[in-house]
């Protein structure tokens, strides 16, 4: 089981549930509603949460990885996009490409490991809740020397520019922050693509942690603004 650090939860907040195996999303949203929280709607099919929670607007919804179609990516935008925003927490043991590139995309708010206690899930509602991005019960990638090409290839300019794309900032806000141009950003946002040898941002995040040059769950563990 991967390691964890539970924290105690608030209550009160309107949840929906979401798993492809309906007896997991009812236990859950039993165990969530005996903490205070006021489930809203429990399914087994992610396009009925999409409805449900344009009609219902809970505060987070809580679901499983999807299989589609659409596919995870489509499911997490048109989820993102509905009017009320909720935040988005994937609980699951998937660990696949795709799942990264929706958090590295900023489409999901925190990405809980299922293997985890279910504290770590509150503790992760909480924060994602606070305008916190949360990564948790992941293991972090071994720390190994980053290929010396990589390492010699990034300028201290693009590690600063890594850092924030890992956190999932928008060119602008980055750009404020580095004071420099949008087009300037998007050149050094090129440059780490190119020379981390990925084609989207939402991919940057894997490839920087397994080349050892970042540590993703405590660069997203930081407060962001909701929206």
């Amino acid at each position: 089981m991967p390691a964890c650090d539970p924290a105690s939860g608030a209550t009160g907040m309107r949840l929906a549930v979401c798993d492809e195996q309906w007896l997991f999303a009812s236990v859950l949203a039993t165990a969530l509603a005996q903490q205070g929280h006021e489930v809203v709607t429990i399914t087994d099919q992610p396009l009925v949460l999409l409805d449900e929670a344009a009609r219902l607007g809970p505060d987070i919804c809580v679901l499983d990885a999807v299989t589609g179609p659409p596919s995870l990516i489509e499911f997490s935008r048109r989820l993102h996009a509905v009017d009320s925003r909720p935040a988005v927490i994937m609980l699951t043991d998937s660990g696949h490409e795709e799942v990264w590139e929706a958090y590295g995309e900023g489409l999901l708010d925190g990405l809980v490991n299922k293997a985890c206690a279910f504290p770590v899930l509150l503790d992760a509602m909480d924060r994602v809740a606070a305008g916190e991005r949360v990564a948790a019960g992941w293991s972090t990638p071994e720390r190994r020397s980053a290929p010396a090409a990589v390492l010699d290839a990034l300028t201290t300019r693009e590690l600063e520019v890594l850092r924030l794309v890992v956190q999932g900032h928008s060119t602008q806000t980055m750009a404020d922050r580095l004071g420099v141009s949008r087009h300037t950003i998007r050149t050094h946002v090129q440059q780490v693509l190119r020379k981390l040898g990925v084609h989207s941002r939402g991919k940057v995040a894997r490839a920087a942690a397994a080349a050892g040059l970042v540590d993703v769950a405590a660069l997203t563990s930081v407060r962001r603004p909701r929206r």
